[in-house]
């Protein structure tokens, strides 16, 4: 996160005397600052000490995390998914202070350099195992009573619906006639189905550079977790390695994939448990299975990114969303490119792509081409 503004005088009402309640002292003996947030209503500040520190019950503090979250971003399970990935050894911001009623909290400061900033070729290798590490230990959650939604196939269908809705017909005014229709509903149901065919775990859903925050000796903090589900067990890497904001070779996603996949195959040789149950599940899946999950679920994943980020930029003027759009582009063609000989309904879909779409998103201001071979950020 980083600050857009020194020194903050319209934040909410009451929200400084409610931190300086929280914190022993009066508002003056601290500053807020907004600092950069993410694509939701969710807006944070900075709370930094003026003079020395600050106490937060026995804590002493220079710095803390004011957020303020509407109550239509489900407060509730931000404290409860946060709350069970510690537990299982996941490094998320600790709440420690909250008020559920007005959707203020007081959270662990993770500072501002996020893991994008800090990604190149030398440096991804170790900063990868460290995300994937921190995959693990969040697998290995039991995903009975988890009090998070599954990924079903209503929730999945009204995702991929953003696609038409916002991207086709709103962001590029395309015409979506009922051939359009059929072959968007054909392709929705084949990428459902090779979602509900995966292993069920415990998903993010937001897993990328921008929610990974390196803190104190590399570590990695994660945040942005509160929509997590019950889903899919290639989602994540999906958000990983097919990053809206930065792009790997594709033979360099797949071994950092297949490394991910004998890591949890090693779960079966541990004492009885969920994770041990995720390796079993995965023990006669081919390296071409889980490849060709890890491409449709990516298609699912960025038809429905192409949709939200024409939405943030129409409906909620976060038209820097726009930048990120050829990208996104890219990883659908890939997609369908690597996927169509296997789903007729992904080569008929892909053939309207190509030759009815790409012609349009051509004409856009906003398109740039993506080098295919190379990564960027």
């Amino acid at each position: 996160m980083g600050l857009i503004e020194p020194e903050i005088t319209h934040q909410p009402d009451g929200l400084a005397q409610w931190i300086a309640q929280q914190l022993g002292c009066a508002p003056d003996e601290f500053s807020l600052q907004l600092v950069a947030g993410d694509a939701s209503p969710r807006r944070y500040y900075r709370v930094t000490a003026r003079h020395g520190a600050m106490t937060l019950d026995t804590r002493e503090i220079t710095s803390c995390i004011a957020m303020v979250s509407p109550a239509s971003e489900n407060n509730e399970a931000f404290l409860h998914v946060g709350s069970r990935l510690s537990e299982a050894g996941v490094k998320t911001p600790s709440v420690w202070a909250q008020s559920i009623r007005q959707g203020w909290f007081l959270l662990e400061d993770f500072g501002d350099q996020q893991l994008l900033s800090l990604l190149s070729s030398a440096s991804a290798p170790q900063f990868y195992k460290s995300a994937f590490a921190a995959l693990l230990r969040q697998i290995s959650i039991p995903c009975e009573k988890a009090g998070i939604p599954r990924y079903d196939a209503p929730r999945l269908r009204t995702e991929l619906d953003v696609f038409p809705e916002w991207f086709l017909a709103r962001l590029l005014r395309v015409e979506i006639d009922e051939s359009v229709r059929q072959r968007f509903a054909a392709l929705s149901e084949c990428l459902i189905g090779a979602v509900l065919e995966q292993p069920s775990v415990w998903v993010h859903r937001d897993f990328h550079s921008r929610n990974l925050m390196v803190l104190e000796e590399g570590e990695l903090g994660v945040v942005d977790f509160q929509d997590a589900v019950i889903g899919p067990i290639t989602y994540d890497p999906v958000s990983l390695l097919k990053d809206c904001y930065i792009r790997w070779p594709r033979n360099q996603q797949l071994q950092w994939l297949d490394a991910y996949f004998e890591q949890i195959k090693l779960f079966a040789e541990e004492p009885p448990s969920h994770a041990g149950g995720i390796a079993s599940q995965l023990a006669d899946v081919s390296t071409e299975q889980c490849h060709q999950w890890f491409d449709l679920t990516g298609l699912q994943r960025h038809l429905r990114v192409l949709g939200v980020f024409a939405r943030l930029h129409i409906r909620d003027q976060k038209s820097e969303y726009l930048e990120d759009l050829p990208l996104v582009i890219e990883y659908v063609r890939e997609a369908l490119l690597l996927t169509s000989g296997f789903h007729d309904s992904v080569a008929d879909f892909r053939g309207w792509f190509e030759s009815e779409l790409m012609p349009v998103i051509r004409r856009q201001p906003w398109y740039r081409p993506i080098d295919p071979d190379g990564w960027i950020n």
